[in-house]
């Protein structure tokens, strides 16, 4: 199977690419609505995603990409209602990989399981381009007839970077701009005073689940100690291939899907 979904609520299930390393594994977020549905983030492209999700639901599907890096974006082309930020259009329209972020120590690391997926061959490997169908910014809001969810602009980690918030549940859909791990704000298009004006707001914002890009999900205490840590300087990742062997030191089989089902729930 080319993923694995576990249910977290009625409404909310998260999806996983399988034969993706588990630290860069992007969650795949499909939120049931009324009238709609959403898939936030779209994973590396390795399997038919949208097939997947239409195994769970009849409902219209709207793709949000959070941001336009190459762990996220991989299967936006296969939905015809595709959204994002204005700011990074142009990277959705032509994913060159040192635009999308699969170039250097990024497409040097092993990401990618070579016996789920043996014909990924990383040195020719592409994402497929998917020009937005429509754009995302601060203050828009996505109605799925029974639930609405803001558009939070939240830069720093990309220009483009956006969340999800819904204020009756108090919960985020973070994307990138934070999740329970190593904070990346040194990307050629990061801007690390930026992100820290972002995670600043999101630390004051009203919110008791966290709905990251990767890793578990979070409530409010531990979003304070991610971003308290980086303030203080820590919580970052630095060098990619240094932070890569650390992880791989201390994970057993890190293609093992995670078993997330008793994470914060939202």
């Amino acid at each position: 199977m080319p993923f694995t979904t576990l249910r977290l609520s009625d409404r909310i299930s998260l999806i996983q690419e399988t034969g993706v390393a588990n630290f860069m594994r992007c969650n795949i977020w499909h939120v049931r609505g009324r009238d709609c549905d959403l898939v936030i983030d779209t994973g590396m492209g390795l399997g038919p995603l949208k097939n997947w999700v239409l195994n769970d639901s009849n409902r219209p599907l709207k793709a949000i990409c959070t941001h336009c890096h190459f762990d996220h974006m991989g299967s936006l082309h296969e939905f015809d209602c595709r959204l994002g930020h204005r700011a990074e259009a142009h990277i959705f329209a032509d994913p060159t990989p040192s635009a999308a972020v699969y170039s250097g120590d990024w497409a040097r690391i092993e990401i990618v399981n070579p016996k789920v997926h043996p014909d990924f061959q990383p040195e020719t490997w592409a994402i497929t381009p998917a020009p937005l169908t429509g754009y995302l910014d601060e203050g828009d809001v996505l109605d799925l007839g029974d639930v609405a969810y803001h558009v939070l602009h939240v830069p720093g980690h990309s220009p483009g970077s956006i969340a999800l918030w819904d204020p009756k549940s108090r919960t985020v859909f973070s994307g990138d701009a934070v999740y329970d791990g190593d904070l990346l704000d040194g990307l050629y298009h990061s801007d690390p005073a930026t992100y820290q004006l972002t995670l600043e707001r999101l630390r004051d914002l009203d919110a008791e689940v966290f709905h990251g890009g990767h890793y578990p999900s979070f409530g409010k205490a531990r979003l304070h100690e991610i971003v308290d840590a980086y303030l203080r300087g820590g919580q970052t990742m630095g060098s990619v291939i240094d932070w890569y062997n650390g992880v791989k030191a201390t994970i057993g089989d890190v293609y093992a899907p995670q078993d997330w089902s008793n994470a914060s729930r939202g």
